[in-house]
């Protein structure tokens, strides 16, 4: 019993919740109560009316969503190119692949502010204004 009195207390740490993730990026979070069936037939549920007959109901597929649509980072410009990293907003979209490159080649002085104190900005047109700072 001592043993298993460590694994009991760290037991509610272990839970997680159950998505769904489809094809087209959307995603469903599973409430508590919910159960999930994967079939490539059609499903059906059981009603039993107070009549006492026994019906089964095809169910439909179910379609919900709760999953938000990320902030995506529209750009003229090359990733990582000195009007790209002006005209990027860190950390808006969360880590993404142009947080990364934000990260690695525009925020090269990683205070999480493309300035002064940049490689790549301090070497462009605008880096006049870094002199003397």
């Amino acid at each position: 019993m001592k043993a298993l009195f460590p694994l009991l207390m760290f037991a509610p740490l272990a839970m997680a919740d159950t998505y769904i993730t489809y094809d087209d990026g959307g995603v469903y979070t599973l409430a508590d109560d919910e159960s999930v069936y994967v079939s490539s037939r059609p499903l059906f549920d059981l009603r039993s009316p107070l009549s006492g007959d026994l019906n089964f109901e095809r169910q439909d597929p179910f379609t919900g969503r709760d999953y938000e649509e990320p902030v995506t980072f529209g750009s003229d410009y090359a990733a990582g190119s000195h009007e790209w990293c002006v005209d990027f907003e860190p950390w808006v979209g969360g880590l993404t692949f142009d947080q990364v490159t934000w990260n690695y080649q525009c925020d090269t002085n990683r205070n999480n502010v493309y300035g002064c104190g940049d490689a790549q900005f301090d070497a462009s047109e605008d880096g006049d204004v870094c002199v003397g700072s």
